[in-house]
């Protein structure tokens, strides 16, 4: 699996919603995909995780299809510190 970096978005507004609907989603995440890590912003309107899986549109589609007030940007990422062994194969190219 790959680690994926996720950039959530929602209007400040919808925050009580996204937060319930993505509470019930977590206890629903589909096989191949894991979430790592979260934080949310101060101001509630966004968050920032670490999912592992094998390509970024698994974890858009299955946001996607559980919090659709959320928009969700994802993109493939390595982990460099600390040092992962994915970065060891990048520095070797």
């Amino acid at each position: 699996m790959l680690l994926q970096f996720a950039v959530h978005k929602w209007k400040k507004e919808d925050m009580p919603v996204v937060a319930r609907k993505v509470i019930e989603a977590l206890q629903k995440v589909p096989e191949g995909v894991s979430i790592c890590s979260s934080w949310i912003s101060a101001g509630h309107d966004g968050a920032w995780c670490v999912w592992e899986a094998e390509s970024p549109e698994q974890v858009k589609k299955f946001l996607r299809a559980e919090v659709p007030e959320m928009e969700t940007e994802v993109k493939p990422v390595l982990q460099w510190f600390p040092p992962s062994p994915d970065l060891y194969a990048f520095i070797q190219l």
